[in-house]
This record gives structure tokens, C-alpha cells and sequence, in this order.
């Protein structure tokens, strides 16, 4: 009876050291994404501030493929801050496609999309 108990207690351990890690897993996936979305956003600015329309053609769209790994987990757990990045997010990516240029919008949309990234940021800390 005691082995029973033993076994019992010990897969009833290891199960939950296994949900545990299944959850921080979600966690690290999403910092993971928004730091990467952050690096963008920098590179963004960069080539915006210097006029580069073909850096910023290049960038601006990677910004889309970066939130889709992890977007639904941020929809699920945090609602308002996912509402606050696609607010800014599609704006930012057409504005970075566009056939011309419009350093000033781009510039405060990509400034408020990072803004928006940083708040999530400390959010999943």
C-alpha cells in the first residue's frame, strides 16, 4: 500500500512540475516576441529617421510576422494591451509599405506601437 501511495504521489509531482513549466513556457514565448518586436521597432525608427525607404520597406512588415508567433496568447491574457498593439501595429505596417515616405506619421506611430510593446513588456515580466 505504501508503494502505491509513493508512486501515486510521486507521478501526481512530476505531472505538475510538467504543467508548471508548460506555463512558463507561454510566458517566455511572449517576452521572447515582444523584445523581438522592440528590436524591430528600433531598426524601424533608425531607417525612418534616416529617410532609408528601402530599410524601412524591409523592416516595417517583419513586425506582422513577429506578433503572429505569440499575438493569441497576449488576446487571451491580456486583452486591453492586445487591442493598444494592433491599434498601432497595422497602421505601422501599412505606413512602412506605402509607396512614399511619410517620415512624421510613420515616426509617431512606430514611437506609439513601441510604447504600446513596452507597457505589454512589463506586463509579462
Amino acid at each position: 500500500m505504501k508503494k502505491i501511495t509513493s508512486m501515486i504521489l510521486s507521478i501526481g509531482l512530476g505531472s505538475a512540475l510538467v504543467l508548471a513549466g508548460c506555463g512558463s513556457n507561454k510566458s517566455n514565448e511572449v517576452s521572447d516576441g515582444v523584445n523581438k518586436m522592440l528590436d524591430t521597432t528600433e531598426q524601424l525608427s533608425k531607417a525612418i529617421d534616416s529617410g532609408d525607404q528601402a530599410k524601412v520597406k524591409e523592416v516595417g512588415p517583419k513586425l506582422e510576422d513577429q506578433w503572429k508567433v505569440f499575438e493569441d496568447e497576449v488576446k487571451k491574457d491580456n486583452k486591453d494591451l492586445y487591442g493598444k498593439v494592433e491599434k498601432y501595429l497595422d497602421p505601422t505596417i501599412a505606413g512602412s509599405e506605402a509607396p512614399t515616405l511619410d517620415k512624421k506619421a510613420l515616426g509617431t506611430l512606430n514611437d506609439q506601437l513601441t510604447e504600446a510593446l513596452k507597457e505589454l513588456a512589463d506586463k509579462t515580466k
